[in-house]
């Protein structure tokens, strides 16, 4: 059915999986009086009605910012190695991985595409500006420079004379145009998030709802878009999304942000000289960090538009994001056959704490001997790691999913002490998951007032303890006299091939004690498998020089034989006798007990939604041509 009143336009018709979706959008010079954004339209009210039609949706366009905190960079010490620990792109660059093969759309304010270090790398038949509705995602001025800037940093050219280099600088980069002062609706969110979805591998997001308060989730569509993409890309093994997880310092959190703590997108976080950056948010979602500029140490270096570059100011979540994007497309080029949940567990294998510090809290070990941070996830990704791992990788088991029954709240908050809910997970509750990897809990609470002062944590059985929410000083301000309730869908990493069963805490507390929190419900859903997902470490054959491996969790130790030392036994123990009168010092003599016995190491080389003041209202329509439902497929099961 297709709705064709006197007052609308169109239509303009889409598809995201198996939906079909029709957007209309009103005319207004033929109406009476002007059509309220906060107030449904009559028509629209009515057409919800309509027993032929799945989904109908008055639609307004949502402020959707850069995940930046400035704009200029500054050198490539986060390539050169003249910082440490390094991401060991040069490694993985030596292996012969350059992302070649590999395409990348940027979700961003535009793309040069004749940019003079980015050019040989741009594919201009498939761009789009979701914003001017065109195929020309260039920006409109050159303040809107994010977008070319993220892009160098994924696909720059590599020996050209030109800027800087990009980590998978043979990749192909697609500008996809989303961000301008339009704004931006749900079906074009949807549609840019599966833009060209037959011919993506990898869709890089620095960007999102406004930082520091609000809880803001993706639309309906725009959520149908990330399943269909983790569904349907990349011939069914499913199109990898990474999302910046934020700039809103430690009095933020990004579960408050939908897109970073969805199961099918990589939050990522920043580091800076040897701890979190500045900037970077509390972020039980993020999976892990690079690199990401910082004032209080050193800028990074990329294209911006006008064919320049700039190595002054640019800082943030944003930039470390396309620089994982880069990294994810080396481990593509390596084994193009892995999945979207092969790379996010090949994130949480390779990476690791590498002597960085959380600045909010203590690094903790969980249930399966991972180190993880409140902050930075499982520590900085390794390049050399991941392709390593993935030349020889095992596709993860199907993914199982199970849903804990609502639990009914048992108190309330008195003061600032935490109040403690405790539930008991049998095997019969979830007999399908014996290694977690996401954790996500629907929590339904009221508060007196200063909602930003509901703090919530989650203690697994195994006593891996998640923030889930911490104060939040902007949530606070903005939502300070009036009470209210929420509901909401926070999300953790922390658990990652944890067991599920045994006793799970849900703990709350008013930071201050200036509010009384309710819990009124709760439920927890574990994503995970029944078989264990890691690979044998000792598969590789990391021991050099016949040593013995063992095989751990997320680790391996080689058991060296004589004469051979090193974490991979790749060190020559040499014993030489040398003679003090001696013309060669390499020489020995038995009889002589003058002689000097030295021993001589010889190393071996290892190679926030904020509405928009002009509102255009967009009619939904799905139309009962398809049936309802969608699966995982070979990536994983079926979800309802």
């Amino acid at each position: 059915m297709l709705y064709t009143g006197a007052r609308s336009t169109g239509p303009h018709m889409f598809q995201i999986g198996r939906h079909e979706y029709f957007v209309f959008k009103i005319n207004e010079n033929q109406r009476t009086r002007k059509i309220s954004k906060d107030i449904e339209d009559s028509d629209i009210h009515n057409l919800k009605w309509d027993p032929e039609l799945d989904f109908v949706n008055q639609e307004k366009r949502f402020r959707r910012v850069p995940k930046t905190s400035d704009t200029e960079w500054s050198n490539l010490w986060h390539l050169n190695e003249d910082v440490l620990p390094s991401m060991k792109v040069n490694e993985a660059w030596n292996a012969g991985f350059t992302g070649k093969g590999i395409k990348i759309a940027i979700l961003d304010d535009g793309l040069q595409t004749n940019h003079t270090d980015l050019d040989a790398n741009v594919d201009t038949l498939n761009d789009y500006d979701y914003q001017s509705t065109d195929d020309d995602p260039t920006p409109d001025v050159d303040a809107d420079s994010h977008g070319t800037q993220v892009a160098g940093l994924i696909a720059a050219e590599k020996d050209n004379n030109e800027c800087t280099v990009g980590i998978a600088y043979e990749s192909t980069i697609i500008g996809v145009r989303i961000l301008g002062t339009l704004g931006l609706t749900d079906s074009e969110e949807a549609q840019a998030l599966n833009h060209h979805l037959s011919g993506v591998d990898i869709y890089s997001n620095s960007w999102g709802p406004t930082d520091g308060y609000g809880f803001f989730e993706p639309g309906t569509i725009t959520k149908d878009a990330l399943l269909n993409g983790v569904t349907n890309g990349r011939g069914g093994k499913g199109v990898i999304y990474t999302w910046a997880s934020g700039n809103g310092e430690k009095y933020d959190n990004c579960n408050g942000d939908g897109y970073t703590n969805s199961i099918y997108t990589i939050g990522v976080t920043s580091v800076g000289e040897g701890k979190d950056a500045w900037y970077s948010e509390v972020c039980a979602a993020a999976l892990a960090a690079t690199y990401g500029g910082s004032i209080d140490y050193r800028y990074l270096t990329s294209t911006t538009t006008s064919s320049g570059c700039t190595s002054d100011g640019l800082q943030g979540t944003s930039y470390s994001t396309p620089i994982a994007s880069g990294i994810i497309a080396l481990a593509l080029h390596a084994n193009s056959a892995l999945t979207w949940r092969d790379i996010q567990h090949m994130i949480v294998l390779t990476s690791s704490r590498n002597g960085f510090n959380d600045s909010y809290a203590s690094w903790g070990t969980n249930g399966a001997g991972k180190e993880y941070s409140q902050v930075l996830g499982f520590g900085l990704m390794d390049a050399e790691a991941m392709v390593t791992q993935a030349a020889n990788w095992t596709t993860v088991p199907t993914q199982q999913t199970c849903t804990t029954s609502t639990f009914t709240g048992s108190g309330s908050t008195s003061g600032e002490y935490h109040t403690t809910d405790i539930r008991n997970i049998s095997t019969s509750d979830c007999s399908s998951i014996a290694y977690l990897e996401h954790v996500t809990v629907d929590i339904s609470f009221s508060y007196d007032e200063y909602r930003g002062e509901s703090e919530f944590y989650l203690v697994s059985p195994s006593g891996t303890l998640s923030h889930l929410m911490n104060y939040r000083k902007g949530e606070a301000d903005n939502f300070s006299l009036a009470g209210g309730s929420l509901s909401w869908k926070f999300m953790s990493v922390h658990y990652w091939r944890e067991s599920p069963i045994g006793q799970w805490a849900l703990m709350f507390k008013s930071s201050f004690g200036d509010s009384v929190v309710t819990v009124n419900s709760w439920s927890i859903t574990f994503y995970g498998t029944s078989t264990d997902p890691l690979p044998d470490q000792c598969i590789s054959s990391p021991c050099e020089n016949t040593g013995t491996c063992t095989n751990y969790a997320y680790s391996f130790s080689c058991q060296c034989p004589d004469d051979y030392s090193g974490s991979n036994c790749q060190t020559i123990i040499t014993t030489v006798s040398t003679q003090e009168n001696s013309t060669d010092p390499l020489s020995t003599d038995d009889d002589d007990d003058d002689g000097i016995s030295t021993t001589i190491i010889v190393g071996a080389v290892v190679g926030g939604t904020v509405a928009v003041i002009v509102i255009v209202v967009i009619i939904i329509v799905v139309a009962k041509f398809f049936s309802v439902g969608a699966s995982v497929g070979a990536a994983g099961a079926a979800v309802a």
